[in-house]
């Protein structure tokens, strides 16, 4: 039975809506999905994270981008680590899933990691960390639908003419960090390789080297004795470029004990789009609780620039992270680690 032409405009419309998403989200155009709790996760974007808390960590993010979609993006990490006996190093691995489209377009990462601490005096504590792993690509065709398969009179030749069916590559990073109990500063470099992930023989597809610099501070508010609970503000930072995209999110906490509350603009404020428009991404809530050994956090983003008119519902993140003990002396303390777990 042939459509109405108000129902084939309709699919046609979906498909150009989810195809603009593909370019923006950074997963058809070969770029890493972005996380608003990438703290949750600190070795998903710096492998000198590796074994900074000093005990075993392992950690689960996940993330549901523009639910509003009938077909959302989804991303996902898994990462453990833990220092050495002597807590001078740390090792860990981390495996990463991004899908677009039900499963439709689908990319996997392993990636093993390890870092050094070096004391630069009693309070300073310079990191280094490199990963090193194998990766892949792949579109499953049969969920996909194509003008050919909507309009009967189509006569050209379906996109998909030509695309394999999955690709496997070899990647590395490496990445610093620079650490007190106040402050911490760090930059890394990720898809130092530039592996060819298309999907295409005849068309190369770069991934483009994704450089990160994030840091902040944690200012004390209640602390000692006579403070039942830790009550802190932390503020931070975090930017990156890869290929000919950049964007500057920046952030504050406020850390209790139990809870964490915080606020995340996301975006390039100092910046304008192509469009000539200030260019807001989004605006991140962000809540976390949970103990020494536990912690469980959600964010939500609230899209504010030009996408959010298509219905996109905004993207949700959870997080659950697990700490246990695994050095055999107590004397043999690791660098104090400022940051937030969000």
């Amino acid at each position: 039975m042939r459509m109405s032409n108000s129902s084939i405009w309709r699919r046609a419309a979906r498909a150009v809506a989810f195809a603009c998403m593909c370019m923006t989200g950074g997963i058809l155009n070969a770029q890493d999905q972005q996380f608003t709790q990438f703290n949750a996760a600190p070795t998903s974007f710096n492998p000198a994270y590796a074994g900074v808390s000093g005990k075993a960590r392992l950690a689960s993010l996940y993330r549901a981008q523009w639910t509003g979609l009938p077909q959302a993006f989804t991303g996902f990490h898994l990462a453990y680590d833990r220092p050495s006996l002597d807590k001078r190093m740390g090792f860990g691995f981390l495996l990463s899933n991004e899908q677009a489209g039900a499963g439709a377009l689908n990319r996997i990462q392993f990636m093993g990691q390890a870092a050094h601490n070096l004391r630069l005096g009693r309070r300073v504590n310079l990191r280094t960390g490199m990963q090193l792993g194998l990766g892949a690509r792949s579109i499953d065709m049969t969920n996909l639908v194509f003008m050919d398969q909507i309009l009967r009179d189509f006569d050209d030749i379906s996109v998909e003419q030509g695309l394999g069916t999955g690709t496997h590559y070899m990647d590395m990073g490496a990445g610093f960090m620079l650490l007190s109990r106040r402050f911490w500063f760090g930059a890394s470099a990720n898809h130092l390789t530039s592996p060819n992930v298309s999907l295409n023989a005849a068309l190369p597809e770069r991934l483009a080297v994704l450089y990160t610099g994030h840091g902040g501070a944690r200012i004390q508010l209640a602390r000692g004795p006579r403070s039942r609970f830790r009550r802190d503000v932390v503020v931070s930072w975090k930017y990156m470029q890869q290929g000919n995209r950049n964007q500057l999110d920046v952030g504050a906490y406020y850390d209790m004990t139990l809870f964490t509350l915080g606020l995340w603009y996301r975006g390039l404020p100092v910046m304008q789009a192509a469009d000539g428009s200030m260019d807001v991404d989004a605006l991140s809530l962000v809540f976390g609780f949970g103990n020494r050994s536990f912690k469980m956090g959600y964010s939500y983003d609230i899209t504010m620039n030009r996408l959010g008119v298509l219905g996109t519902s905004g993207s949700h993140e959870f997080s659950v992270k697990y700490f246990w003990d695994v050095a055999r002396r107590r004397d043999l303390r690791p660098p104090y680690h400022p940051c937030v777990e969000y």
